[in-house]
């Protein structure tokens, strides 16, 4: 009778929440700065989705689709891909996951990408753009994890990667400008080691509102103190309100109108154990699970 954290997470955000729109966290950033690697940290910690347009037009040239023929044909002649199918590919992908909150690794690159991310999906009211996170690497620093992640390449090699982030800086500064403009760029230092600019991440993501993900549910005997019964399953029992669940923060404020059905967002919120509401004062088997959460 296990209720997962992850299942009241998706019953929240459609009941309570009332969310649809997506709000889209574009990441940028020199070749070798680490993006991947702090993109699956937020994902796994904040509950976002990560996407990356590289890896989404790769995907479709892979399947064979028609989109995805024409993708190739472009390539093979030498041509940019139009815009409008990136960003059908993203749409199509943050759509499909039924996402609200998305990391869109190594997009825009550049001024057209932008102005067309938001002729199609912000203008249209379909997406909302929250902010630009830039993690900037020195040009030695991002050479020497590049060389560190393949130990033989040639010197050609080495120039060629300067070049690509002389080309990668060149064209990313009109899109980082323009966010600057807006106030929504949010830069990191990436030199300092994996762990040393996830403390950095981490906390601009807390800075900005989000909440880390609970990934399991605690259950009684994970929250109570010592008990007399080494039994978990015996039938002594406990009060559901003397069992504060501090291990899960409340949820980021909105700006969505609460759902009338449900209530105002200050309310408790009342799960289940097995088909019956906990009530206020009821008593529960000590090797039960908690159900009663007051969430905020």
């Amino acid at each position: 009778l296990l209720l997962k954290f992850n299942e009241f997470k998706q019953w929240y955000q459609r009941r309570v929440r009332g969310m649809s729109i997506a709000e889209i966290v574009f990441v940028l950033g020199p070749p070798g700065a680490g993006k991947g690697t702090q993109c699956t940290r937020i994902k796994d910690n904040f509950g976002y989705i990560h996407l990356s347009a590289g890896d989404l037009l790769r995907a479709e040239q892979a399947a064979g689709s028609e989109v995805g023929e024409l993708i190739a044909d472009y390539i093979k002649n030498g041509k940019i891909v139009p815009i409008e199918i990136t960003i059908r590919l993203l749409e199509k992908a943050i759509v499909s996951a039924g996402a609200t909150k998305v990391l869109i690794d190594g997009f825009p690159r550049n001024k057209e990408n932008l102005d067309g991310w938001e002729r199609e999906m912000v203008d249209s009211g379909k997406m909302k753009t929250k902010f630009m996170l830039y993690f900037g690497c020195d040009e030695e620093e991002c050479l020497r994890r590049a060389l560190g992640r393949n130990q033989n390449r040639a010197d050609d090699n080495v120039e060629s990667f300067k070049k690509r982030i002389s080309t990668y800086t060149s064209s990313t500064v009109p899109v980082l400008n323009e966010f600057e403009s807006r106030g929504l760029l949010r830069k990191i230092d990436a030199n300092g080691t994996p762990d040393q600019v996830w403390d950095l991440t981490q906390k601009l993501f807390l800075e900005e509102g989000d909440v880390p993900q609970l990934t399991n549910f605690p259950t009684l005997l994970d929250i109570l103190p010592a008990h007399d019964s080494p039994d978990p399953n015996s039938l002594d029992s406990i009060s559901a309100p003397a069992l504060p669940l501090s291990g899960i923060a409340p949820p980021p404020p909105t700006d969505i109108a609460p759902n009338p059905a449900i209530g105002d967002h200050n309310e408790s919120v009342v799960l289940m154990l097995g088909d019956e509401e906990v009530k206020e004062n009821q008593i529960v088997p000590y090797g039960g699970i908690l159900s009663l959460c007051n969430i905020l």
